[in-house]
């Protein structure tokens, strides 16, 4: 069954690392902590911040059905296969799946690495949307903002 009306576009994993020095962004229906001094974006349904070929980013989507904390497992296999398809259209590898903790939200969380960037997907699912976060980083650099983007967010 799908429950999901928005493509994968984000989400992201991270180490418990030492966070860089923070800005606050404010998308619509959240908001998460970005590195200082990276350019800032927001759309109607996306908003990010960026420096070089690294960003943080987070997309909202509606759900056709609302989401409940039972569907936990059932959406994993979902997401599982879809991350499949986003690697083989990338060129990428899955390289694995996790449970983190996001807003306090249960929430799944892929790692699909690309030449020599890592995208770091996480589905924060609650009631009826879907926050999808990415962090896409240089396989050669530390988890650091990614980890920032998972502590700080919050849906509003």
């Amino acid at each position: 069954m799908l429950i999901f009306s928005g493509c994968i576009l984000a989400g992201c994993g991270g180490s418990g690392a030492h966070a860089p020095q923070a800005q606050r962004v404010q998308g619509h229906g959240f908001s998460f902590e970005a590195p200082t001094g990276w350019a800032v974006t927001t759309g109607p349904r996306q908003t990010g911040a960026k420096q070089d070929s690294e960003l943080v980013q987070v997309a909202t989507f509606p759900l056709l059905k609302a989401y409940r904390p039972a569907l936990f497992a059932r959406v994993e296999v979902e997401l599982k296969a879809r991350m499949a398809v986003v690697a083989r259209q990338t060129g990428g590898q899955v390289d694995g799946g996790r449970t983190v903790s996001v807003g306090g939200i249960r929430s799944h969380s892929f790692r699909v690495t690309t030449g020599d960037h890592v995208d770091e997907y996480t589905f924060v699912l609650r009631g009826l949307s879907e926050f999808q976060l990415l962090c896409r980083r240089l396989s050669s650099h530390a988890d650091t903002f990614c980890a920032q983007l998972l502590s700080s967010f919050r849906p509003l």
